[in-house]
């Protein structure tokens, strides 16, 4: 009997993921999936629709470290990097749902930290193409100096948001 209580603990804890979303008030998505999101696309509109990427996360001392200001080497600090916050990736490319980037737009409670930007005010579509880019494997840099990811790539017939 105790050697079964045994097992059962030991695969209960094998099976919970050391990155286990505990975020929550996360947001389902309505539409349709963008197809194709690259990073230039998903950065003009992060541009155009909020301050992140031109007064907050600017430069060296950009808010947690993060520097959005340049279009063709902000993706380098997202994919695949872990937040100065925590050990979730930025962007854990086909996994928005675990991706701090994803979280502190969609989600009034983050893993780590608050909702971004404050008050919480991101455009849906905004969010949603984050989601669509990040699921999609978050591509779009420079091609010759491609970002480090580990992803599997999903068959593009998705048409629904998980």
């Amino acid at each position: 009997m105790r050697l079964d209580l045994l097992v059962v603990l030991t695969i209960s804890l094998l099976s919970v993921s050391p990155l286990s979303i505990s975020a929550s008030g996360c947001a389902l998505l309505p539409g349709t999936v963008t197809p194709n999101v690259r990073w230039p696309q998903v950065w003009q509109v992060l541009t155009d629709q909020s301050n992140c990427t031109q007064n907050c996360h600017v430069g060296e001392d950009g808010s947690a470290g993060l520097d959005l200001s340049s279009i063709a080497n902000s993706i380098y600090f997202l994919v695949s990097q872990q937040s100065s916050q925590s050990s979730l990736f930025l962007v854990d490319a086909g996994n928005a749902r675990n991706s701090l980037f994803f979280q502190k737009v969609n989600c009034t409670t983050p893993d780590v930290g608050a909702q971004m930007p404050p008050g919480g005010n991101m455009p849906t579509a905004l969010q949603a193409l984050i989601y669509d880019w990040i699921e999609q494997g978050a591509y779009g840099e420079n091609p010759n100096e491609p970002a480090s990811r580990d992803f599997i790539f999903k068959d593009g017939a998705e048409s629904q948001r998980r």
